[in-house]
C-alpha cells in the first residue's frame, strides 16, 4: 500500500468513526426527508405511484427507483429503511471523498491533502449532518459533478474524447438525479472544437437522454403530477436569502415575480458561458472550478427557493478550490465555513419540526424548548443564515464579475483581429 492509499484510509477511518458514532447517539434524529422516504417506500410498496399521492417527490425518479430498493431490501433483511438510506449515502460520500483526494494531488501539487480532507469533510459537522441526519441525496448529486469536472480536467490535459464522454455521463446521470448539474452544461463546451462531430453528437446524447427518457416515463403515468411537482418546481421560499428577505418585508410582489427575474439573469449568464468557452482553448483549473462553484452557488445564493441539503452540489469543490486557492482565498473559505457550520449546527441541533434536533435529544429544558420555537420559524432561518448568503453572494459575484471580464476582453480581442483580417 502506498503512501497516499494510507493516508486516504486514515480519512475512511476517521469519516466513518465519527458518523457511526453520531449515528450511536442519534439515530432517532432526522429530517422530515427521511420521514418522506418511508412514505414512498410505503406506497410503492403498496402498488402506489409516490408521484401521485405524496408530495415528496419533485425530481426525476432515481431517488424513486433507490427507495423502492431500499424497502424491498429492508424487508428481506429486516433492518429499517432508514438504516439503508444513511448506509447508502456514507457509502456514496466515501466514494466522493476518494474521487475528491485523487482530483486534488493529480491537478495541483497539495500539502497536506489528506488533512484537508479530514478536515473538510470527515470532521466537517455540515457534511455529518447530511448523510445521518438530514438523508436527503443530494451528496449523490455532488458525486455526479465532481466526477464530471474530474473528466474534464483529464480532457483539458490530453484532448482525449473518451474523458469528455465520460463527463457528459456523468452530468447526465447527475441531471437524472436531480436536474441540478445540468446547470454545468456550458463547461462542457471548452475545447469543444478539438472533438468530431460524431462525438460532439454522442455527448449531447450522453448528457439529455438519460432525464429525457426517465421523465417521459413517469411523464406518462400521471402529466399533472410531474408537470407541476417536477417541471414546475422551484424549491420553498422564503427561509434563505432574497426569498427570505422578501417574505420578512412583506414583498410579497417581489417574492412572486423574482423566480422569473432569477431564471432570465442566470439564463443570460449560463449563455453567455455557452458562447464563451467554446472560444477558449483551455482555462486554469481553478477559474474552471470557480465556476463550476459559482454556478451551482447561484442557485441557493440568489434563487427562488432553499434547502440546507443543497450545500453537498457544492461543498467537495469548495473543498478543492481550498486545496488548490492561495492564502486569501483559503481565508475566505475559512470564513465561509464558519458561517455555514454555525446556522447549520444551530439547525439540526434545534430546529425539531424540520431538521432533528439532536440537541433536544440529549438535554431538554423549558429555555431550550423555547429557543428551539424560535429558530423554527421561516424568519428566525432567513436571519440565522444571512451571513452565509452574504458570502455565498460575495462569491458568486467575484467569479461572475471575474469571467464576465474575461469574456468581454476576449470577445474585443476577437473584434480587433476581425476588423485587421477584413
Amino acid at each position: 500500500m502506498n503512501e497516499e492509499a494510507r493516508k486516504f484510509l486514515l480519512f475512511l477511518v476517521i469519516s466513518l468513526t465519527l458518523r457511526g458514532f453520531y449515528l450511536f447517539l442519534f439515530s432517532n434524529c432526522y429530517s422530515f426527508d427521511l420521514a418522506n422516504w418511508n412514505q414512498v417506500g410505503d406506497v410503492l410498496q403498496a402498488g402506489g405511484n409516490p408521484y401521485h399521492l405524496t408530495g415528496a417527490l419533485n425530481w426525476p425518479p432515481v431517488w424513486m427507483q433507490l427507495v423502492f430498493l431500499f424497502k424491498k431490501i429492508s424487508l428481506g433483511l429486516h433492518c429499517t429503511l432508514n438504516d439503508l438510506v444513511r448506509t447508502f449515502l456514507i457509502l456514496t460520500e466515501s466514494v466522493l471523498a476518494g474521487l475528491l483526494y485523487a482530483t486534488m494531488i493529480r491537478f495541483g501539487e497539495v500539502k497536506h491533502a489528506a488533512k484537508i480532507l479530514i478536515l473538510g469533510l470527515a470532521m466537517n459537522p455540515i457534511a455529518v449532518f447530511q448523510v445521518c441526519q438530514h438523508c436527503n441525496f443530494d451528496v449523490l448529486v455532488g458525486f455526479w459533478i465532481l466526477l464530471a469536472l474530474f473528466m474534464l480536467l483529464r480532457f483539458q490535459e490530453q484532448h482525449e474524447a473518451g474523458f469528455w464522454l465520460w463527463a457528459c455521463f456523468a452530468l447526465g446521470l447527475g441531471g437524472v438525479t436531480k436536474v441540478v448539474p445540468l446547470c454545468l452544461a456550458p463547461l462542457l463546451l471548452l475545447s469543444v472544437r478539438k472533438l468530431k462531430f460524431a462525438e460532439q453528437m454522442l455527448g449531447a446524447a450522453l448528457l439529455l437522454v438519460p432525464i429525457l427518457l426517465a421523465l417521459s416515463i413517469v411523464y406518462v403515468l400521471t402529466p399533472a403530477d410531474i408537470e407541476t411537482k417536477v417541471l414546475g418546481y422551484r424549491s420553498t421560499p422564503g427561509t434563505f436569502g432574497l426569498s427570505g428577505l422578501f417574505t420578512i418585508f412583506g414583498a410579497h410582489r417581489l417574492l412572486e415575480v423574482w423566480p422569473l427575474a432569477f431564471e432570465i439573469i442566470y439564463g443570460v449568464g449560463w449563455l453567455a458561458l455557452g458562447v464563451w468557452l467554446p472560444t477558449r482553448e483551455t482555462l486554469d483549473r481553478r477559474h474552471f472550478a470557480n465556476i463550476a462553484a459559482a454556478l451551482l452557488l447561484a442557485i441557493p445564493a440568489l434563487g427562488p427557493g432553499y434547502g440546507l441539503q443543497y450545500i453537498y452540489w457544492f461543498l467537495p469543490l469548495l473543498v478543492l478550490l481550498y486545496a488548490w486557492g492561495t492564502r486569501k482565498t483559503r481565508l475566505f473559505l475559512l470564513l465561509l465555513y464558519a458561517a455555514a457550520a454555525i446556522p447549520y449546527t444551530i439547525a439540526y441541533g434545534l430546529n425539531y419540526k424540520t431538521y432533528g434536533a439532536f440537541l433536544l435529544d440529549l438535554i431538554q429544558n423549558e429555555k431550550l424548548l423555547k429557543w428551539s420555537a424560535a429558530i423554527s420559524s421561516p424568519t428566525a432561518e432567513t436571519l440565522l443564515g444571512l451571513p452565509l448568503w452574504l458570502l455565498y453572494t460575495v462569491f458568486v459575484v467575484g467569479v461572475a464579475a471575474q469571467t464576465s471580464g474575461e469574456i468581454l476582453r476576449d470577445f474585443k480581442q476577437g473584434w480587433r483581429r476581425h476588423r485587421l483580417d477584413s
